[in-house]
């Protein structure tokens, strides 16, 4: 799986709103998304500069970003999303809502979360 700096960030931005989703972050979900990361081979620097850019990001254009991607990679990031709700042990449903609501927006592809925890966990 590969991924651009762009579509990164993107992935962070909307891995924030997930874990923002139930009104806390806990330092699972931050754990959950910077390993991401790490799994993608970014350097402390490049990560800095992911984060920034982020941060700086419209959801608009991390949704349009994501909607971009070809299929396996969206199903990869439907995976990293739910990775990041279920992260904490507990998976509200305001959590879900938002999950449900990106991977609508960014026309990802209909999986339920055992299906893109396992899709995830297997790329």
């Amino acid at each position: 799986m590969t991924l651009n700096g762009k579509q990164l960030s993107a992935l962070v931005k909307m891995g924030v709103a997930m874990a923002l989703a139930d009104g806390k972050v806990e330092e699972t979900e931050k754990a959950a998304i910077a390993i991401e990361l790490v799994k993608f081979g970014v350097t402390s620097n490049q990560a800095t500069q992911i984060i920034n850019n982020s941060q700086s990001m419209d959801a608009s254009d991390a949704l349009e970003t994501l909607a971009g991607m070809n299929t396996e990679q969206k199903k990869y990031a439907t995976g990293y999303l739910a990775a990041v709700m279920a992260s904490d042990g507990d998976i509200d449903p305001s959590e879900i809502k938002m999950w449900q609501l990106i991977c609508t927006l960014s026309a990802f592809p209909t999986m339920n979360i055992g299906e893109a925890l396992s899709f995830w966990k297997e790329h």
